[in-house]
């Protein structure tokens, strides 16, 4: 079977360099909050152009951590896209803060913004997690003035769409926070879990910095309620600063394998794509009306596939009373649409090809 993402594919020069690399840190005894974790702050700050980075335990820390840092309380609303994993609503529920959802654009699969202006309209929000899923890049601009408008803070979550641009500005530079995940199929990925927050303002940073370690002013004083053990390694940051160098080699990989399978479709189905650098190709998601019927042919060809993410926010077992009445038709329709192929930078050249003659097939 032709694997939807291999992480064992790495060649002989990469391996022998982060081998070096991990043995480096190893031999130092430095292994928490040393030198690759302060570098990695300071490359992610450069990015996103904002006021400094803390790099914490995993994605969903992140997104909670962001959250607190920007001081989202209990009972403030924090609107979300049902359709993007549900981590920004597990973040709001930990915090006690209270998500409500926007439905999505039909075209992007992202946050509409007509939905989320009708939301602001008839809620009083304290935030926004705009998702960029699968690697492309929401209309950023158009929510960025739209929160402005509004008085509301907004959170980007570029788990998914690291190395992305609009305009010439990176993934992670519009919002007031931004979230980042590590984890190893990310489009840049560690040997293990990570993350990190972003922030515009220097008290938002401090805030979710002391949060991140315990709330401690001082070693072993707690300072503030809420805080948690949640911190990068510096195995993984050193391996992160050395996969940074790659990234945007291989997201053009990937958007170069994604434009090909959408060239070998038919009129009847689509992949979310756009052919610029919004788009870092995170995940190939095909958009049929025939999913079931497809993804057996995909299989039966040897290809394996994936379904990113099979149940929205608001039909999930656990949250059904929290989100009673929020309705989301278009969320709702394209989940039932919605089936990832195989793409990852490493793909060899006749896996690619019989991906995509099994498309022209179908």
């Amino acid at each position: 079977m032709i694997p939807l993402n291999d992480l064992s594919r790495i060649d002989s020069a990469t391996l022998a360099s982060e081998i070096e690399v991990v043995s480096k840190v190893m031999s130092s005894g430095n292994y928490m909050m040393g030198p690759h974790s302060s570098a990695l702050e300071v490359e992610i700050s450069n990015i996103t152009r904002s006021a400094g980075t803390v790099t914490v335990g995993n994605g969903t820390d992140a997104i909670i951590l962001a959250m607190q840092g920007l001081g989202i309380q209990q009972g403030d609303l924090v609107a979300t896209v049902p359709n993007a994993g549900g981590y920004a609503t597990t973040a709001a529920i930990k915090i006690g803060a209270r998500p409500i959802l926007v439905d999505i654009d039909p075209v992007t699969l992202q946050m509409s913004t007509d939905s989320l202006r009708n939301m602001i309209s008839n809620n009083q929000l304290s935030a926004i997690v705009t998702t960029h899923l699968y690697g492309l890049m929401a209309d950023i601009e158009t929510i960025r003035n739209i929160c402005d408008e509004a008085g509301v803070l907004l959170i980007e979550d570029c788990a998914q769409s690291f190395g992305a641009k609009f305009n010439g500005k990176s993934a992670g530079s519009w919002g007031d926070a931004a979230t980042f995940s590590f984890y190893p199929t990310k489009n840049l990925g560690a040997l293990g879990d990570g993350g990190a927050i972003s922030f515009k303002e220097s008290i938002h940073l401090s805030r979710a910095r002391q949060l991140a370690q315990y709330g401690w002013s001082t070693r072993y004083e707690v300072a503030l309620l809420g805080g948690v053990n949640s911190r990068i390694d510096e195995i993984q940051a050193a391996v992160l600063l050395l996969r940074l160098q790659h990234l945007d080699e291989e997201n053009n990989k990937r958007r170069t394998i994604i434009k090909r399978y959408l060239d070998s479709l038919s009129d009847r189905r689509t992949i979310v794509f756009l052919d610029d650098e919004s788009f870092v190709g995170h995940l190939a998601v095909l958009v049929t009306d025939s999913r079931d019927k497809d993804q057996a042919t995909l299989m039966a060809a040897g290809i394996s596939t994936g379904i990113h993410y099979p149940i929205l926010d608001n039909y999930q077992p656990a949250w059904k009373s929290i989100f009673e009445n929020q309705i989301t038709p278009v969320a709702v329709t394209y989940s039932q649409k919605i089936l990832t192929l195989p793409c990852f930078p490493r793909m060899t050249e006749n896996e690619i090809q019989l991906v995509c003659k099994t498309l022209s097939e179908l």
